[in-house]
C-alpha cells in the first residue's frame, strides 16, 4: 500500500496513544518506526510496531516513562524507566552531546529499556550531530552457542555510523528476529543455516524457530564470539542478561543499551572528511558495496498490506 509519510507518521502516533503511551513519549516513538521505514527497513517499522502495542497493552513498556540520567566522567548513565531507549535518549541528548565535545568521546549506558528497536536509527541520531558511533544492545534470550539448541544469548546487534557516508547495522545471526518473524507469518521457510529446532537439529520452519527453536550466529563459534562481547557490553550498560530479560515473562525486559559516541573533531582538522572521502573512493573507484550511504528520502512509503489493515 503506497502511503503519504505524513500519513504513516500521525497512524504511528495515533495508535501509540490509543494504546496509552503519553504524547511527548509517542510523537518520540512514532518518529523512530517511520526512521525504519525511510531507511529500507520494513521489519522493523509498521509491522514491530504492532509489537510495540501489545507490550504497552501488557504493560512490557511503561508508556508514562519519565528517563533520568547520572553524568559520571564521560559516562552518561541513563535510566529509561522502562520506556523506549530512543525517547531516553532524546530526552537526554543535549547532556550527552556536550560530554562528547568537551571530552571528545562520551557512552551512552540505557538501562531498564524495552527492546531497543532498529539499531540503526542510533547511528543516524549521532550522525545528525556530526558524531561517530558504535552502538549494541542484547534482547531477551533467542540464540544458541551449543549443540542443545538452548537460547543463551539475544541476536545481539551492533551498528557503525559515519555521518553523511556509512550505517553498518547488522545482528549476530543472518538476519534479525524481526525479519524471521515475518517468514512464520507469511509462511516461508528459512534459509538453511538460520535456525535450529529445540532439539538443536537444522530447521528451515520460521514458526519452529520463533516458537520454540532458536537462532544460530553468524560464522559458527565466531559469530556466537561476537555476540558474547556485544552482550558484555550491554550488561556493563544495562545490568540484564539476554537469559535474565528472557525469563521475565511479560514484564519489561530491562535490557541494556552501550553507545560510543565519538567527536571526530578531537582526531585533528578534516578527519570526518578524510573517513568520508576514503568511503566515498570505496565506493565509486572500487564497486565496494558501504552500507547506510545518504540516498534521497522517498515521497511515499509501500507498506504490506496487512501489516497497515491491522496497524489501523
Amino acid at each position: 500500500m503506497k502511503l503519504g509519510i505524513d500519513t504513516v507518521r500521525t497512524t504511528f502516533f495515533d495508535a501509540l496513544r490509543a494504546h496509552g503511551m503519553s504524547e511527548e513519549q509517542a510523537e518520540s516513538s512514532a518518529g523512530v518506526f517511520l526512521d525504519a521505514e525511510l531507511a529500507g527497513k520494513p521489519s522493523h517499522g509498521a509491522f514491530h510496531l504492532l509489537t510495540y502495542l501489545s507490550a504497552l497493552d501488557n504493560r512490557s513498556i511503561n508508556g508514562q516513562a519519565n528517563p533520568t540520567a547520572t553524568a559520571r566522567g564521560s559516562v552518561l548513565a541513563i535510566d529509561a524507566d522502562d520506556g523506549l531507549a530512543q525517547f531516553a535518549l532524546e530526552k537526554h541528548r543535549d547532556q550527552l552531546l556536550d560530554i562528547a565535545r568537551t571530552n571528545g568521546v562520551a557512552v551512552a549506558a540505557v538501562r531498564k529499556t524495552f527492546t531497543t528497536g532498529e539499531l540503526g536509527w542510533y547511528a543516524r541520531f549521532f550522525a545528525r550531530h556530526g558524531l561517530i558511533s558504535l552502538t549494541t544492545t542484547n534482547s531477551p534470550a533467542l540464540v544458541t552457542l551449543n549443540a542443545s539448541g538452548e537460547r543463551v544469548v539475544g541476536t545481539n546487534p551492533v551498528t557503525f555510523g559515519i555521518p553523511e557516508a556509512m550505517v553498518v547495522d547488522q545482528a549476530a545471526t543472518p538476519a534479525a528476529f524481526m525479519r524471521v518473524r515475518q517468514h512464520a507469518e507469511r509462511g516461508e521457510p528459512l534459509p538453511q543455516g538460520w535456525a535450529v529446532d529445540a532439539a538443536g537439529r537444522p530447521t528451515d520452519d520460521a514458526s519452529v524457530a520463533v516458537d520454540e527453536g532458536a537462532l544460530l550466529p553468524n560464522g559458527g563459534h565466531r559469530g556466537g564470539n561476537l555476540a558474547l562481547v556485544f552482550e558484555m557490553l550491554a550488561m556493563l550498560a544495562g545490568r540484564e542478561s539476554s537469559k535474565s530479560a528472557a525469563n521475565r515473562g511479560d514484564e519489561p525486559p530491562r535490557v541494556g543499551l552501550f553507545a560510543l559516541v565519538i567527536d571526530p573533531d578531537f582526531f585533528g582538522a578534516g578527519t570526518l572528511g578524510r573517513l568520508q572521502a576514503h568511503l566515498a573512493t570505496l565506493a565509486d573507484e572500487h564497486e565496494v558495496y558501504i552500507p547506510g550511504r545518504t540516498r534521497p528520502a522517498p515521497a511515499e512509503l509501500d507498506i504490506d498490506d496487512a501489516t497497515w489493515e491491522k496497524l489501523a
